[in-house]
């Protein structure tokens, strides 16, 4: 039409009133009623008596409509200025409906990514991890120890994807600036064994810990021994493990190792005569060993069940014969309900073991005021005197600084947990 104004329509715009008198009866199809002004300009009518706005044009050769909106939410007036404007685009080759449904489309598209991004996020993966393997582990505790304490700082928050090489080296070298060698070789580990997880699954590419070099001089010899308040808030963590309990008060009690109480037999006990004897195919120097029992230790041997026709202490509950396995288990609950009882005094414990309880004593002793060679014969050890000639030649086993040194621990370890044990003749 000459003359005419771009996004002007030939068709006389249509007034509120008309268009309230086309809506009052509700049509049998949706129909679309030009509404003048605006070319392409149209009211949008359904059967349900739904109305709205709406631009329909052509773009790059197909027809197109895009909703502006209810009447509800718009009038007449707005609606037509709205059409307009897109008109206008229109004319001059823009796309409406199709930058509205890019934009959705771009929208969609970042939701997802951040959803992603959000399910991938390092400390719900770790968590996943800790479950799908981690609950196969006897390092379950000390491995989700070490993760949080060591690696997770440097990199909580970030998707597994965005954590870098730079990342690793930088949180095993920082370990080994501070001298904490040990520590360093296990986080690269722990790192590499996480990363190499998520390869699996597909959720990185890289592992970001492999090839990153062993620690020099990472392995030390263990010199961990235990504090008093260490041993005391580890033998009433045990407290709800039932028989598992009885187990590690002996391991404390005794110094004796891990298998040497697991695998214990009555028969090696002489209760009238206070001792047990681990029989020298049980014991790791080749020789029998003998345990004086102390007023506590027979405390706890008489709540130990014993079963008909059955040997061992700790017998496993599907296979009497074996002894009971899961100690790793134990130990981690018991370290982490001791964990959280020092932490209350601000203390963060060094990582410990079981076996750490045979240097504990023999230190303990010393500082009793005990010999260095009597706390060595106390835990089996071949001291500076049963070395080299000597051993052949001195067979003194020690029998009465023994007796007397286990019952000054015990009793230091009484003291410690303030128990008193029932006196015994």
């Amino acid at each position: 039409m000459k003359g005419a104004q771009m996004g002007s329509s030939r068709l006389k715009p249509l007034t509120v009133k008309e268009v309230e008198k086309i809506t009052a009866t509700r049509p049998s199809t949706i129909k679309h009623r030009s509404l003048g002004g605006v070319p392409g300009f149209v009211l949008v009518h359904t059967p349900a008596g739904h109305t709205s706005y709406g631009l329909i044009y052509r773009a790059h050769g197909a027809r197109k409509k895009l909703t502006l909106g209810s009447t509800r939410a718009l009038s007449l007036s707005q609606a037509r200025t709205l059409a307009g404007k897109f008109r206008t685009e229109v004319e001059t080759g823009g796309d409406p409906h199709g930058d509205k449904l890019e934009q959705r489309r771009l929208a969609e598209a970042a939701r997802r990514q951040e959803n992603e991004r959000e399910r991938l996020v390092v400390e719900r993966m770790w968590e996943k991890y800790m479950q799908l393997v981690g609950s196969q582990l006897r390092s379950r505790g000390e491995k989700d120890r070490v993760f949080r304490k060591h690696i997770l700082p440097s990199i909580q928050g970030l998707c597994v994807t965005e954590v870098t090489k730079t990342h690793a080296l930088a949180i095993v070298d920082n370990l080994v600036a501070d001298d904490k060698r040990p520590m360093a070789d296990k986080v690269r580990q722990e790192g590499a064994a996480f990363f190499e997880w998520l390869i699996e699954r597909d959720h990185v590419e890289k592992n970001v810990f492999a090839r990153i070099r062993k620690p020099k001089n990472a392995k030390t010899i263990r010199m961990r021994v235990l504090a008093d308040d260490e041993v005391a808030a580890i033998w009433k963590a045990s407290e709800v493990e039932g028989t598992w309990s009885l187990w590690i008060k002996l391991l404390i009690l005794t110094g004796s190792r891990n298998m040497e109480v697991r695998g214990a037999c009555w028969s090696e006990f002489d209760l009238d005569a206070r001792l047990w004897t681990i029989p020298a195919e049980r014991y790791k120097n080749g020789h029998p060993h003998s345990v004086y029992l102390t007023d506590e230790m027979l405390d706890i041997l008489d709540r130990i069940p014993r079963f008909k026709d059955v040997d061992l202490l700790f017998p496993a509950s599907r296979n009497p014969g074996n002894p009971m396995s899961g100690d790793q288990k134990v130990k981690d609950r018991i370290d982490k309900r001791m964990r959280e009882s020092l932490a209350k005094v601000g203390k963060e414990p060094e990582n410990w073991c079981v076996h750490d309880f045979r240097r504990t004593i023999a230190t303990g002793l010393q500082r009793l005021g005990f010999q260095p060679y009597v706390a060595d014969q106390v835990i089996g050890h071949v001291g500076s005197t049963r070395s080299g000639a000597g051993k052949h030649y001195l067979h003194h086993k020690y029998d009465d600084e023994r007796k007397e040194a286990l019952v000054a621990w015990s009793a230091h370890i009484m003291e410690l947990v303030g128990e008193r044990s029932r006196p015994r003749g």
